[in-house]
């Protein structure tokens, strides 16, 4: 995809219908196509041009996972996983696909419109790998690493906003987010016996890298603002990196028997 825009508009009216229906079967009252179209944003003008911008690009991000978590959840199946791994993977597919629209009706409630600027920086399987090497790679990647950071990111979000609508979402990312990191650590303890002493190490190293690249991209300078639809400032954020890796993503690669380095100081 070479356009610089994610266009989430509808196609068919129909279609429209039969995805909001489903979609809003799995949320909340509060958070269902017609309590949120009458969510009124008390902020300036300002404030909500700076917040719609923060949640466009929470958008572009969701989507990103959702495409990468549809061809896990496709090259686990050509694997032929357990049943409870092909569910619990097809459930982390669709909350994505949750996550994607929520986004999108907090930027149309802040001002903004269907087509978001900016461009998702696409993840996917490593085509260099065999076919279980791929799955492990991204689970220990996506999953474990990335996964348990966003949850912990949104969770402070949720705790740092004030604005009602902007908090029920941010809470309902938590606890899908959450789920999806445990599962990472699930997914490999049925995965690693299989694979030998010396791709262990290699997925060991990988896990550091997916690290490292986490904070390097959760770390990079912005313009260190607060407003009351969940952005957190900037000093907050590797305090809450390092918090999550030492009390979570640490000790969950320990427990399989891998020594995962915590990334080092910028």
């Amino acid at each position: 995809m070479t356009s610089s825009r994610l266009d989430l508009r509808a196609s068919n009216r129909a279609l429209e219908t039969f995805g909001r229906r489903s979609l809003d079967a799995l949320l909340p009252e509060a958070l269902q196509t017609e309590r949120f179209a009458a969510w009124k944003p008390k902020a300036d003008s300002a404030t909500r041009e700076l917040a719609r911008g923060a949640w466009e690009q929470m958008t572009l991000n969701e989507y990103r996972s959702q495409v990468g978590f549809t061809d896990l959840l496709h090259a686990m199946t050509r694997l032929g996983l357990s049943r409870d791994s092909l569910q619990t993977m097809e459930r982390l597919t669709r909350d994505e696909v949750v996550h994607v629209e929520l986004c999108r009706r907090m930027v149309l409630g802040l001002g903004g419109s269907d087509v978001i600027p900016g461009q998702p920086q696409w993840v996917g399987l490593d085509a260099s790998l065999e076919p279980l090497e791929q799955v492990i790679e991204f689970v220990t990647s996506s999953l474990c690493v990335g996964e348990m950071i966003s949850c912990a990111l949104l969770g402070a979000a949720a705790k740092a906003a004030t604005d009602p609508t902007a908090k029920a979402v941010l809470t309902r990312m938590t606890a899908d987010e959450s789920i999806h990191g445990q599962s990472g650590f699930h997914f490999l303890a049925t995965l690693l016996p299989a694979v030998s002493k010396r791709r262990l190490r290699w997925f060991q190293r990988r896990a550091s890298e997916a690290g490292a690249q986490a904070f390097a991209i959760c770390l990079t300078p912005y313009e260190d603002v607060q407003h009351p639809f969940g952005a957190l400032p900037f000093a907050r954020l590797e305090p809450i990196l390092r918090a999550t890796w030492r009390r979570s993503i640490q000790p969950g690669f320990a427990r399989l028997g891998l020594e995962v380095r915590e990334p080092g100081p910028r």
